[in-house]
């Protein structure tokens, strides 16, 4: 039990998760909300953004910039930013 308790502190979790959540709650808006469906560009930000925080963790392991949240709350931020622009 404690091995699992390590793995879901693991960092790479944790933004795997938002980045999920990010990409089905993009999903599910296009699809149901919007008139027109939101292009794969822009679809794409998030999970690039996990991807960047990802590369430069393995980098950086200790510094400032890499605290997990940061990059969550980056995911989540891009992911409403994307909704919002394209509602108008």
């Amino acid at each position: 039990m404690s091995k699992f308790r390590e793995l879901l502190k693991s960092p790479h979790i944790h933004i795997a998760l938002a980045a999920g959540f990010s990409i089905i709650i993009m999903a599910f808006v296009s699809k149901r909300l919007l008139p027109k469906p939101i292009g794969y560009l822009p679809l794409a930000i998030p999970p690039f953004i996990a991807t960047l925080f990802v590369s430069l963790l393995s980098k950086y392991k200790d510094a400032k910039f890499c605290k997990t949240w940061y990059w969550v709350v980056a995911i989540l931020g891009a992911t409403a930013l994307i909704i919002v622009l394209h509602i108008f």
